[in-house]
């Protein structure tokens, strides 16, 4: 099987256009495939938690390598000619300024959309890292974080969507797990009890206790990486890993 390439977009919206931008991106996936791009994801970035108003598109160009080469070549000289996509790029930019892109491969024991498909990995909110490695650690960090930190945080509610090695730059990697809003909250209880932050009172009520593999984790980490930063991501209804529907907040009226 050819090594998963991905492209991982962050798009800067216009006011409060983040749902109906995820609403045009499921639209051009769901059409004739005449990008090629197989969408993964489109995710708004919670402003509580990070850089807003944003989206965060995860797309997989079948044919790894070739699907790449593809695209490439129909984005390049060709692109002005390119009708087939003009106009939902112009629609696009009703809801968009611009964005930064990043080409990513998937680290062995990353799902593809294949693999995501079998597995049924969903979730109701996603937990989205880049982290800066020391440069050429990025496969070495990959690999701690699939064999250590991806069965610690699946004993937490969360599972791995995404383990990216960025391409065209040898100090980032990318990651995405799976979760819902009970689980990161009580995985950040966890961290606080693990390091004395938490009283026993409030671990009792919470239902958490410490796990120390979150420390040694760390240590792991800070070995490789130099920074990592999460955020909180919104999954658009209807994807492969998004959930099947909005739900109605009944608590505001």
């Amino acid at each position: 099987m050819p090594r998963p390439i991905f492209l991982h977009e962050v798009i800067d919206i216009v006011g409060q256009a983040s749902v109906p931008y995820m609403e045009h991106t499921k639209a051009q996936a769901g059409a004739e495939k005449v990008d090629s791009f197989e969408l993964v994801g489109t995710f708004s970035v919670m402003g509580i938690t990070g850089r807003w108003p944003q989206v965060v598109n995860i797309w997989e160009l079948p044919g790894g390598w070739a699907g790449w080469r593809s695209a490439v070549d129909r984005l390049n000289l060709k692109r002005p000619s390119n009708q087939a996509l003009h106009g939902w790029w112009e629609q696009a930019y009703t809801y968009r300024t611009g964005g930064f892109d990043r080409l990513m491969a998937g680290h062995p024991g990353s799902p593809d959309i294949a693999g995501l498909l079998a597995s049924g990995t969903t979730g109701t909110l996603f937990v989205h890292e880049i982290t800066e490695v020391r440069p050429g650690a990025a496969l070495d960090y990959l690999d701690a974080v699939r064999d250590v930190r991806a069965p610690l945080l699946a004993d937490h509610g969360h599972r791995v969507t995404g383990l990216y090695e960025v391409l065209l730059t040898d100090t980032e990697v990318v990651t995405l797990w799976a979760t819902d809003v009970d689980a990161h909250v009580a995985l950040g209880q966890c961290w606080d009890a693990t390091r004395g932050l938490l009283d026993d009172e409030e671990a009792a009520a919470a239902g958490v206790e410490p796990d120390e593999r979150l420390l040694s984790w760390e240590v792991i980490a800070r070995d490789l990486a130099v920074r990592r930063r999460e955020e909180l991501l919104t999954p658009a209804p209807g994807t492969v890993v998004g959930p099947p529907a909005w739900v109605q907040d009944d608590s505001v009226r």
